[in-house]
């Protein structure tokens, strides 16, 4: 009898060794193509505060297809500027299987989103405007196939509402409105605003009261909790 339990009891334990186990979530290979050593980093943070990415980083396009014939990249994101920003388009679209391919446009390049959807781009992102939730659905959307994707610029004719990711309650800003709301997020006040985006201290307050009236919010500290929620403090 002693003999049978003990019998009973070791298939009981080898069936429980033996359960698979649980499958980890697929890995979305990302690839960022940018020549800003910072712009790679912040980039490679977001993607793995979201999902399972294996991220990969080039400086420069050629790199980025060098990397691209080991590593087979489900997404790129690169540096769209004018006359650059197409070509390396082309050259990345060439890959095979064809990644997405999201367009990291900066302010100081001037690039438009339609000049990337045209170039052949899945996405175009304005990282200096875009918040955090808007660049991770932006990203989301572009893996998904769901069409053209377009996030952190400001509302334009040229292009469908449909394309364009609301950004909840950040969407209704102009890039100089949500600046200041970065920098109220930062704990600046008005002088030490007006000094670092080189303007008076009187447009200053004219672009706070316009963020209290569009958001709704007027207390000062409403407004830096709301730059904190929103990811751009």
């Amino acid at each position: 009898m002693a003999l049978a339990a003990h019998s009973s009891f070791d298939r009981r334990r080898s069936l429980a060794v033996a359960a698979p186990p649980r499958q980890a979530r697929p890995l979305t290979q990302a690839l960022i193509v940018h020549r800003a050593d910072i712009v790679r980093a912040g980039v490679s943070t977001l993607l793995a505060s979201s999902a399972p990415f294996d991220v990969a980083e080039a400086a420069s396009v050629f790199e980025g297809l060098r990397l691209s014939s080991a590593f087979h990249p489900q997404v790129i994101l690169f540096d769209f500027a004018p006359g650059e920003g197409a070509e390396a388009c082309r050259l990345l679209a060439g890959l095979w299987p064809r990644p997405r391919l999201i367009a990291l446009v900066s302010r100081s390049q001037g690039a438009s989103p339609r000049e990337c959807l045209d170039a052949g781009a899945d996405a175009a992102i304005a990282i200096e405007t875009v918040s955090r939730e808007g660049f991770l659905i932006a990203i989301q959307r572009a893996l998904d196939g769901t069409g053209p994707v377009v996030a952190g610029f400001p509302s334009t004719a040229e292009l469908p509402a449909a394309m364009a990711v609301d950004d909840g309650p950040l969407s209704v800003l102009t890039p100089r409105e949500r600046e200041i709301l970065y920098l109220i997020g930062e704990g600046l006040g008005n002088r030490e605003i007006a000094e670092a985006l080189v303007l008076s201290i009187k447009t200053v307050e004219a672009h706070r009261a316009n963020l209290s009236r569009k958001l709704n919010v007027r207390p000062r500290a409403g407004l830096m909790r709301l730059a904190m929620s929103a990811g751009l403090a």
